[in-house]
């Protein structure tokens, strides 16, 4: 059914609707009409993507196809123009007379020809003058002698980004400019059109728009440095303004060249007479000017086509061949050097304009393309001394960049692995960027990288400061955290950039806080846990949790074999275990916590909790509370000091002070009394 389906539509005949009527007649049923609905539009889907296949397997045929009609169509215009050039010179043969005696002119047939040229002129003015009481605000057009109407009518003006209708115009294309007007909606009088701009031909670029969604018979008209888009109300409406735009720059080209032939042969130095014995022909010097090369005449409307198709490195190249070869002794005194220089100079603002919009990133940008989309762009503009601004909008994208890989992590499970995610994201981001800016620019511009990425840094320890130093947050797990975003920064070292400083400079305000937070948890807490103490042994009940506990104190340092008695028991007090875990905790996770500027804060937190401690002990005459308040001084502190200098490499002086206070001496380290050799002869 599929294939009979196929050769039915495949015929130039088919009419939609007598199929269907048919399709009706000969099925029976919903089910069957059901049926051959779905056949129609799987044999559609099979067409489509045989369509899309075909695509792309011939794309880069379509591409050179489209490369060759562009080719042939420049060359269909040489053609033209060549055509147009032999008739009239055939014309001029034609009319010329040898003998004298067929094309003699009568006086008559001179005065019949002026007066068809005053009627000419005159009714060139008089449409001067009706256009000029129709239009509110309009130019004198009478001031430029030989400028005539060529076409005009009502076109549709379209917005150049967003397709959008903007306002209904009234265009007037003259021999030497075009004139923009406005309809007035509540008019009096004769007036109609309001005067909006006049662009001069010889700025005038125009470019064929592709039919596009609603964007229909179009046309670009660009005017350094307006892009205009009109769109017309048929195909042929279109084809007619196209070819009276391309009269009129044909003119325009063709008066420019007359007058330049007539300012050399006034500037043309008088040769002696032929007549003269002392001069023949053969030695008589007239100035010979090499002609431009064809390329070369053409380069300005071939920059405008390259930079209306986006190929902007060829746009570049272009510019710098053609400037190059007009700078050259060949052609450095050439009359029309001049003139084009201006003209490519107005195409190289264009260029830059549209590159540095492209760099924009409040003009439609993706983060999809990546930092390499925006390397042609920055390369051109550096090439065109735009270093500092290409610079500066390249780090605008960076910036977006790493906004939107740093908001693509979901907060999910705990902030630790939160946190690591969004170090590892950032920092490689970070990387990227520093590695394609290494490419782009100069070293002198290091420094303007270094200051966005600290800038970078700061914006992220903000966000993450929020969520990570909360009073609900665990010193371990603040310590996890931290300890996740150094390790990363590290790692960001290899790559020549050393963000650490920054990056402490962030914590350190916040790291102070919580210490000083979980300093004052433990000593309220503390309170409470000495006055509500039994001072009895404690009971693990099980082995099992006795192995944890003693596992978790060997972590921190205290090993508490010996205080187990009957298997199950500790021979401690609650609180005292409690004091232990949480004053060796401050230390261990302070001294990993804080950096070298920070040390007094986190002496200032082990004094305070150890001295409220001592302090709830002094006049508890309980022999078990005297018992616990020993192992406090002579077991718990000389281990703190010890492991302080041991991690710090010099002592507490605040815990010292407090110890002496209260008669507790801390014995330097045990020498160990084995032999060391000096040669492996003996092992």
């Amino acid at each position: 059914m599929s294939d009979i389906n196929m050769e039915k539509f495949a015929v130039p005949e088919f009419v939609p609707d007598r199929y269907v009527k048919e399709l009706t007649k000969s099925c029976v049923g919903g089910e069957e009409l059901s049926q051959q609905k779905e056949k129609i539009q799987t044999l559609a889907d099979e067409t489509a993507s045989a369509l899309k296949k075909n695509v792309y397997e011939n794309y880069m045929q379509f591409i050179e196809t489209a490369t060759e009609i562009s080719h042939l169509e420049a060359e269909m215009y040489k053609l033209s123009h060549l055509l147009s050039e032999q008739r009239s010179v055939l014309t001029t043969l034609s009319q010329a007379s040898v003998l004298g005696n067929d094309n003699t002119i009568s006086r008559e047939s001179l005065d019949n020809h002026d007066l068809e040229a005053e009627r000419a002129e005159e009714q060139r003015k008089n449409k001067l003058n009706l256009i000029t009481e129709k239009v509110e605000g309009c130019m004198n057009l009478l001031d430029v002698p030989d400028r005539t109407l060529l076409h005009e009518g009502d076109l549709l003006e379209i917005d150049a980004e967003e397709n959008t209708a903007l306002q209904r115009m009234h265009v007037y294309l003259f021999s030497d400019s075009l004139m923009l007007t406005s309809w007035i909606s509540n008019r009096r009088g004769p007036m109609r059109y309001k005067f909006q701009i006049s662009y001069p031909i010889s700025t005038l670029a125009v470019v064929n728009v592709r039919d596009l969604g609603t964007v229909k018979q179009a046309f670009k008209v660009l005017a350094f440095p307006d892009t205009r888009v009109f769109q017309c109300n048929s195909l042929a409406i279109k084809k007619d303004w196209l070819d009276k735009f391309e009269l009129a720059k044909k003119m325009y080209i063709e008066k420019e060249n007359s007058k330049q032939k007539k300012k050399e042969s006034l500037e043309k130095p008088k040769s002696e007479s032929l007549d003269s014995p002392s001069l023949s022909v053969e030695e008589i010097q007239s100035p010979q000017i090499a002609p431009l090369p064809d390329w070369l005449v053409d380069a300005t409307e071939e920059l405008d086509v390259l930079i209306v198709e986006r190929h902007f490195q060829k746009t570049y190249e272009l510019m710098v061949s053609a400037q190059k070869t007009l700078n050259s002794e060949e052609f450095k005194s050439h009359p029309q050097r001049a003139d084009i220089l201006k003209r490519i100079e107005q195409k190289q603002k264009v260029l830059t304009e549209i590159l540095l919009k492209e760099l924009d990133v409040t003009h439609n940008w993706s983060p999809r393309g990546g930092l390499r989309s925006s390397r042609h762009p920055v390369l051109i503009l550096n090439k065109f001394n735009m270093t500092s601004q290409a610079c500066e909008l390249f780090l605008d994208i960076c910036s977006h960049t790493v906004k939107a890989h740093v908001k693509a992590v979901q907060l999910e499970g705990s902030i630790n692995s939160y946190v690591n995610q969004v170090g590892e994201v950032f920092f490689c981001s970070l990387s990227d960027a520093l590695t394609e800016f290494i490419t782009l620019f100069p070293k002198n511009k290091i420094s303007a990288f270094i200051v966005w990425a600290s800038m970078q840094l700061r914006i992220l320890m903000s966000q993450i400061i929020k969520q990570v130093f909360t009073p609900q947050c665990a010193l371990e797990s603040v310590l996890e955290s931290v300890q996740s975003l150094r390790d990363q920064c590290t790692l960001f070292c290899e790559f020549g950039l050393d963000l650490r400083f920054q990056m402490n400079s962030c914590l350190r305000t916040p790291i102070i806080k919580a210490l000083r937070e979980y300093k004052e948890k433990v000593v309220d807490s503390m309170k409470t846990k000495v006055s509500d103490d039994k001072w009895t042994p404690v009971n693990l009940h099980t082995k099992a949790s006795v192995n944890k506990f003693l596992a978790q104190m060997e972590n921190l340092g205290l090993i508490l074999a010996k205080y187990i008695i009957n298997e199950t028991w500790v021979d401690l007090s609650s609180s005292t275990i409690w004091f232990a875990q949480s004053v060796l905790t401050v230390q261990k996770v302070g001294l990993q916590l804080v950096t070298k500027d920070m040390m007094d804060v986190l002496d200032e937190c082990i004094h305070a909790v150890f001295n409220s401690r001592l302090m709830l002990s002094i006049g508890n005459d309980s022999s078990y509370a005297q018992k616990n308040f020993k192992f406090i001084l002579d077991t718990v502190m000389p281990l703190m000091l010890r492991c302080y200098k041991e991690d710090v490499g010099y002592d507490n002086e605040k815990l010292v002070t407090l110890g002496k206070k209260f008669g507790v001496n801390v014995a330097p380290p045990k020498k160990s009394n084995i032999t060391k050799y000096t040669s492996n002869e003996y092992l």
